[in-house]
């Protein structure tokens, strides 16, 4: 009975969002232009010539495509194909097709899809079925999904390696209501296989049985002592392992009460805490997480279990803001139940100081050390133990992992006819394994990387060279080895910016013992150029020559591109480009994958440096210094010294991407609610302005003078009075004039997504001013009201310069008097 009615009000819950974003006002489709189409299209090719195993030809086609429906709804959906085959027997063809319409503060996603609602419960699941966001102004908010988790594949015992699996279906909701001074959250989840899905019997040594699963989580923040931020979440999760056992028996745990529990009904918990406290211009934070043993629900592919962490953070900035700082240090254990043969606990810490000296010089040096015990025993240390304080320890073992990295950053020269720059950086990464204190053979490594850059740039030219040279040395148990070579490039953009093109050649040669083992020598070009502003045509070819003891390789990579795009592409600004020269030992230009935070980057370096540029520059709008930092560390990873490296550097770079882009949505957030907010003010002041200007003008054409030149005025002191009053209907005119066309702006801006910001002209134009400072505040960790408040006082000033160039000859409805 509660499970139908669960369902029911998931269900009501949906019709009442569509049915919501269905109401609209006929009027502003008649203003609006009926559909809009934003995003673009691209078709990329690749030749290939070498020893390599991959495709002699392939291609991808990829697309992301928004449809704007009378400037109210957004419908934006993505596809990809290509003919690489990835390890499978056909093509990996577009089996993956959503949908993501959006009305307001309405979202709602249709199609193969994935949602979170937090780490414990759905935890990016994906599904086919339908899921929306409901996020009005007020208190509350609410999310729910309900989809096919899993499709249904028999059991064939032709085949017996691929596995079956029951069709598993789920839905599920997450609402957060907020009080003045506390949040409350309620998760709910529930996900079941359906028994009847598999018509093949299953051989019960595979041990896969038709499941079900219910997950409660309750979370809270608030504030203690008016300052310390807090935040809990407590989450069970109770799953019966095989449906098709009849025998009942009491229901364990909350999550249980949704659930026909049986024997094979276990419930599992999890819980964490973290406080937050600032402290200066930085904060204090302290962490607690407990996960029991065999943690997890249907609602997610990997959960983190039968473990305690307990960490502790620091953020500080001091000297003007000059050096940041921030230490990280936390305890790790697992075998909570003490079931394991051996526990292994886990010390972390981290430090990373970045002094901004002035404009021109940057450091930045960091330092982590991690340290694993592990405390294995053998089943003979219980049987033959003889008191309570007896045991053995000879297998205990120990890992210790150490990294630095220093890296510095000056500005030689910064006119506008050149620019100079240099760029050194060293990094060093030293792992040991010990057993009882002494180092196991083969357990100790240690690698040095630096490298040094220059480079010159002629912005008149739109010209920028650069040439670096780096090394790697390390040193393990078997000899020492040595990495080292330089890299020249060069980066020219003609007709206008359209037309960009680059060149650059590496060389790089490598020792073992002092034993010379290969030469590689590439040569890299690329040419893109933008027509009538929607198309991109680019190509691109690497010739790698290697010649080691063994052999000679030689490679050939050829890439043609052509991209569509709805809107205008951007052409790129004045100032200097940036080029994507790697150094290393590439040996056969490798496809790489690297995950992050769920998204895959898969391709060889040049591949996957591309992507990385084109998400930069999509992070828009970002201040100098931000996206300064961002091109940094993607200039050190695409020198990277051979593929470890570059995926770490790359690691380096994503994490730094997460962070920025999660703080330009927290700026997109205040930007519209500030608006929002100004929108509400400025209402409430029409009436009033609209009042005084009537007043004015009454006052003027009641007088006795109106409509009489001063030549034909007898009393010359009453004219000037009258004169007076003309003058104040005047600027009463143009205040209300003024005000109109701020609060037209103003109310599209209100009603303007977060995505769509930088469409809004005025808006790109008040973001490249004013959101380096909004960042300070935003990272200072000052209040969402502080946040607001500061936007909106810089949102007022610079849209009523605007009224006044813009809005001179505009007309004034009398509307509230009409009314």
């Amino acid at each position: 009975m509660i499970l139908n009615k669960l369902r029911l009000n998931i269900i009501l819950l949906f019709f009442c969002a569509f049915g919501f974003s269905q109401n609209f006002n006929i009027q502003e489709v008649g203003k609006a232009k009926l559909i809009n189409v934003s995003g673009g299209a691209s078709a990329n090719s690749v030749f290939y010539s070498g020893n390599a195993a991959r495709d002699p030809f392939s291609y991808f086609l990829n697309g992301n495509i928004n449809f704007n429906v009378a400037g109210l709804y957004n419908i934006p959906f993505s596809f990809s194909y290509t003919n690489q085959k990835f390890g499978y027997g056909k093509p990996v063809l577009m089996n993956r097709l959503s949908i993501h319409p959006s009305y307001k503060w309405i979202t709602a996603h249709i199609g193969d899809v994935s949602m979170t609602f937090s780490p414990y419960t759905l935890a990016g699941h994906q599904f086919t079925g339908f899921g929306v966001d409901l996020t009005p102004q007020g208190k509350f908010k609410v999310s729910a999904m309900y989809g096919r988790l899993l499709k249904s594949n028999e059991y064939n015992s032709a085949y017996p390696d691929i596995l079956p699996v029951y069709k598993r279906f789920g839905y599920g909701f997450k609402t957060n209501y907020a009080l003045e001074k506390v949040n409350f959250g309620l998760i709910f989840f529930k996900a079941k296989d359906e028994i009847n899905s598999i018509s093949n019997p299953v051989p019960f040594e595979l041990g896969i049985s038709p499941k079900e699963n219910a997950t409660i989580s309750l979370e809270t923040t608030f504030k203690l002592f008016q300052k310390l931020q807090v935040h809990t979440e407590f989450a069970n999760s109770s799953i019966t392992e095989d449906t098709r056992t009849t025998d009942g028996t009491k229901a364990k745990g909350i999550a249980a009460l949704f659930l026909s529990p049986n024997n094979t009904t276990a419930s599992y918990n999890a819980f964490k805490g973290d406080l937050a406290y600032p402290a200066g211009t930085g904060t204090l934070g302290l962490g607690y997480e407990r996960i029991d043993p065999n943690y997890r629900t249907l609602g997610g592919y990997y959960f983190n279990n039968d473990l305690e962490n307990i960490t502790v953070n620091a953020t500080q900035t001091i000297f003007k803001n000059k050096v940041s700082l921030s230490a990280n240090f936390g305890l790790q254990k697992d075998n909570l139940d003490k079931q394991k043969e051996s526990q292994m606990k886990r010390l972390v810490s981290a430090i990373n100081v970045d002094y901004r000296a002035n404009e021109k010089l940057n450091f930045n040096a960091n330092y982590s050390n991690f340290q694993s015990y592990t405390n294995s025993r053998n089943q003979f240390d219980y049987i033959n133990q003889v008191s309570n304080y007896d045991y053995l320890d000879t297998l205990n073992f120990r890992q210790v992992n150490q990294n630095a990295s220093l890296a510095i950053n000056y500005l030689l020269k910064n006119e506008k006819t050149i620019k100079k720059s240099i760029n050194a950086n060293f990094s060093m990464q030293d792992a040991v394994n010990q057993q009882q204190g002494h180092t196991i053979e083969g357990g100790a490594t240690t690698y040095y990387n630096s490298g040094i850059s220059y480079s010159m740039g002629y912005p008149a030219k739109d010209l920028n060279l650069i040439a670096s040279l780096n090394n790697t040395y390390g040193k393990t148990d078997s000899g020492k080895s040595l990495i080292i070579g330089p890299t020249i490039g060069a980066t020219k953009l003609f007709f206008d910016k359209k037309f960009t093109t680059s060149a650059s050649t590496s060389y790089n040669t490598s020792y073992i013992d002092g034993d010379k083992q290969n030469d590689i020598l590439n040569f890299r070009v690329n040419g893109s150029y933008i027509y009538l502003q929607k198309h991109n045509f680019s190509a691109g070819i690497i010739s790698l020559f290697s010649n080691s003891k063994t052999q000679k390789n030689n490679d050939l990579t050829a890439t043609i591109t052509y991209a569509y795009s709805f809107d205008k592409i951007k052409l790129r600004p004045k100032r200097e480009p940036k080029t994507e020269e790697a150094t290393g030992e590439v040996k056969l230009e490798p496809v790489l994958k690297i995950n992050f935070n769920g998204k895959t980057f898969e391709g060889t370096r040049d591949e996957i440096t591309n992507q990385l540029r084109e998400m930069q520059l999509a992070l828009q709008p970002l201040p100098a210094e931000e996206n300064s930092k961002l091109e940094n560390l993607l200039t050190n990873a695409t020198v990277a010294t051979d593929e470890k490296d570059f995926k770490e550097k790359t690691l380096d770079y994503l994490e730094a991407y997460a962070l920025e882009a999660e703080t330009l949505k927290k700026y997109n957030d205040y930007f519209i609610e500030s608006a929002q907010k100004l929108e509400n003010d400025m209402k409430r002041k029409d009436e009033s302005l609209e009042n005084d200007y009537s007043i004015a003008i009454g006052r003027v054409n009641s007088h006795a003078l109106h409509g009489v030149s001063e030549a034909d005025a007898v009393n010359k002191t009453t004219y000037k009075s009258y004169q007076k009053l003309v003058e104040r209907a005047e600027n009463s005119r143009k205040k209300l004039v003024n005000h109109r066309w701020m609060f037209k702006e103003i109310q599209k801006l209100a009603k303007t997504s977060a995505a769509e910001i930088q469409q809004n002209q005025y808006a790109a134009d008040f973001n490249k001013e004013e959101i380096e400072e909004a960042f300070k505040l935003i990272k200072s960790k000052k209040t969402a009201a502080e946040i607001t408040e500061a936007i909106e006082v810089k949102m007022i000033p610079f849209y009523h310069d605007l009224a006044v160039k813009k809005a001179e000859n505009d007309e004034i409805e009398l509307k509230h008097i009409q009314n």
